[in-house]
């Protein structure tokens, strides 16, 4: 890892003493992407830059101690990064993932780098809602299907943390016909167009 992208990690929110866990985690997602389709072929070239940096941005919009739901976790970003995080600082993620072999990858990562997470092999409309603090999800749905997966957790007061690109002004006026939201757009740290929008109250029109 070189200086420059540990100071871009350290500015985005995660501890020095992270670091050597999501070395861990990427060297371990390299091996594991040789033998079943976790990310694309050439995303293994801007790993760091495109996604462990973008992940990370979540470090620091949420708190010390705790819990987090990451909805369709996918290859563990952001999930398995927040849990590299939260094995620094204290808390949890729970990652929701209905791919029985992407599941298999979060659950080795965790094991073999102890982290405070744990998978729960579903598809989220059927996973249990537990309360959490922050809910979160990357690549997963257009906004308005995104509030409908995320509603159980924020219906029992979990903020939520959802990436968005270009288009993320658009999600909002469509979620707009069918929810009234009190959200917050925060500036990417990792693309110039693309936003982390914090919602913390989501109702149904």
């Amino acid at each position: 890892m070189q200086g420059e992208l540990e100071t871009a990690l350290i500015g985005a929110g995660v501890s020095r003493e992270t670091l050597p866990l999501l070395d861990g985690y990427v060297r371990l997602l390299d091996d594991w992407r040789q033998r079943m389709n976790l990310i694309g072929p050439r995303e293994m070239d801007a790993i760091w830059e495109r996604h462990v940096l973008d992940s990370a941005q979540m470090a620091g919009l949420t708190s010390a101690e705790c819990r987090i739901v990451d909805l369709g976790s996918g290859a563990g970003f952001p999930g398995l990064v927040l849990a590299c995080e939260a094995k620094t600082r204290g808390g949890d993620v729970t990652m929701v993932e209905s791919t029985g072999k992407k599941c298999a990858f979060l659950q080795a990562v965790i094991s073999e780098l102890q982290l405070p997470a744990k998978v729960v092999h579903a598809r989220i409309e059927s996973a249990k809602a537990e309360h959490v603090d922050f809910i979160t999800a990357r690549a997963l749905a257009p906004l308005p299907k995104l509030l409908g997966y995320a509603n159980p957790w924020m219906s029992q007061g979990a903020t939520a943390l959802f990436f968005k690109g270009e288009r993320w002004q658009e999600e909002l006026t469509d979620a707009s016909d069918c929810w009234t939201l009190r959200h917050e757009a925060i500036p990417s740290r990792t693309s110039e167009r693309g936003v982390i929008l914090k919602i913390e109250e989501a109702h149904r029109v």
